[in-house]
């Protein structure tokens, strides 16, 4: 079992997304998010490297999946750390996945 961080952008991304569905589609939706996101979370820290590769968005970058939004996240050592949490539509780079404040 690896420990998992979770970024400020990526917690921040969530919070986000959590807001905006239960404005838009309701708590109970807005929940099942969140526990989606967080079993994703527990599943990273028995399976880190469960999640493709994605060597353009860093050398150790890896996703996950909550349709429709992808979890990016490096494992390095013993630690996955969640960098961001965005929707799949979005055009995911490098540099959008990488920025340290927002």
């Amino acid at each position: 079992m690896v420990r998992v961080v979770i970024s400020a952008p990526a917690d921040s991304d969530r919070r986000d997304i959590l807001d905006y569905l239960a404005a838009n589609a309701g708590y109970a939706t807005a929940e099942r998010y969140n526990i989606a996101f967080r079993t994703v979370y527990s599943r990273l820290a028995d399976f880190p490297d469960i999640g493709p590769p994605r060597p353009a968005l860093g050398r150790n970058a890896r996703i996950a999946l909550v349709h429709p939004f992808v979890i990016v996240y490096d494992h390095v050592d013993d630690t996955v750390t969640v960098l961001r949490v965005l929707h799949g539509r979005r055009d995911i780079t490098r540099r959008l996945v990488r920025q340290t404040e927002r």
